[in-house]
C-alpha cells in the first residue's frame, strides 16, 4: 500500500474498542490541520471493508426493537444476529510487535525537540506526537500482554527505554526494525541528535514526515490482511492522525 492510497474520501471512524476494561488511549484533540486525516481513515476503512471475507455468526435471546425507515413503525424482533469476534492473526500481532519499536523511535526523536527545536510550532508537534503515540504504545502492549506474548513493561515506556533491537516475534520473519518502513538510520538519528534550531528543525520535520508515511504503509497492510476489531480500529486511528500530523508538518516545513 502506498500513502496515495489513504488519500480522497471524508469519515471519521473512532476507536471504541477496550481492552480488558481499559479504554484505548485517548487521542488529543486535533487541530484543522488540512482535510488528510478523514481521507487516510476512510480509505483504510474501506480496504478493510473491502478485504473481508464473510464472518460467522451466532444468535443471541432477547427483544431487539429494529428502527424502521422514515414513516414507518419500529418493528420488534425476537433473536439478532450476533458477529463472532474473529481471533487475531500473525498480520494483527506483527503490526503490533513493529508498531511499538516504530512509535518509540518517534518518541526518541520527538523528545530533542524541547532543547534543539528553534520553532514554538516544531516544539509544539514534537509534543502532540509523544503525547499521541505513548498512550498508543501501552495499550499496544497490553494487547500483546492478552496475546501471551512479550511487550513492554509499564516502566519501560514510562522510562523511555522501550526495545528497539530486531524485531522477529510471531508472524514476523525476523531483520532489523531500521529496515521497517519509514525507520530513520542509525546515521540519520546521530545527525538529528547533533542539529539545533532551525538546522533541526528541518531535519526532524523530513524524517517525520517519512516516518509517518511509513507507519500508514504499515496500516494498510495490516487492514488488508488482519482479523482483529482491536488491532483494525487502532490502526485506522493512527492512519487518520498521522495523516493530518503530515499535512502540518508539511506547512512548517514550506515556513522554514
Amino acid at each position: 500500500m502506498t500513502t496515495r492510497a489513504t488519500r480522497g474520501l471524508v469519515r471519521d471512524v473512532p476507536v471504541t474498542a477496550t481492552l480488558r476494561g481499559k479504554e484505548p488511549p485517548m487521542r488529543r484533540p486535533s487541530p484543522t490541520f488540512g482535510r488528510g486525516a478523514a481521507a487516510a481513515l476512510v480509505a483504510v476503512a474501506a480496504l478493510a471493508t473491502g478485504c473481508s471475507g464473510d464472518d460467522p455468526s451466532r444468535k443471541v435471546d432477547g427483544t431487539i426493537i429494529q428502527p424502521g425507515m422514515p414513516g414507518e413503525d419500529s418493528e420488534e424482533l425476537d433473536e439478532a444476529p450476533e458477529i463472532e469476534r474473529a481471533r487475531a492473526n500473525d498480520a494483527d500481532i506483527e503490526f503490533v510487535q513493529m508498531m511499538i519499536p516504530h512509535h518509540a523511535q518517534a518518541l526518541e526523536m520527538a523528545q530533542l525537540a524541547p532543547k534543539a527545536g528553534g520553532s514554538k510550532a516544531v516544539r509544539t508537534m514534537a509534543d502532540r506526537i509523544d503525547g499521541a503515540q505513548r498512550p498508543e504504545i501501552v495499550y499496544m502492549a497490553g494487547w500483546l500482554t492478552d496475546q501471551g506474548l512479550d511487550a513492554p513493561t509499564k516502566e519501560q515506556i514510562e522510562g523511555g527505554n522501550i526495545p528497539m533491537g530486531r524485531h522477529g516475534g510471531h508472524g514476523s520473519h525476523g531483520g532489523d526494525v531500521h529496515d521497517m518502513a519509514g525507520m530513520a538510520s542509525e546515521a540519520q538519528m546521530a545527525a538529528l541528535a547533533k542539529a539545533k534550531g532551525d538546522a533541526f528543525d528541518r531535519q526532524f520535520l523530513e524524517l517525520m514526515v517519512m516516518h509517518h508515511q511509513g507507519a500508514i504503509e504499515m496500516v494498510g497492510d495490516v487492514v488488508r490482511q488482519g482479523a482483529d476489531l482491536q488491532v483494525n480500529e487502532l490502526a485506522t486511528s493512527i492512519a487518520a492522525d498521522q495523516t493530518a500530523e503530515i499535512d502540518r508538518m508539511r506547512q512548517l516545513l514550506a515556513d522554514l
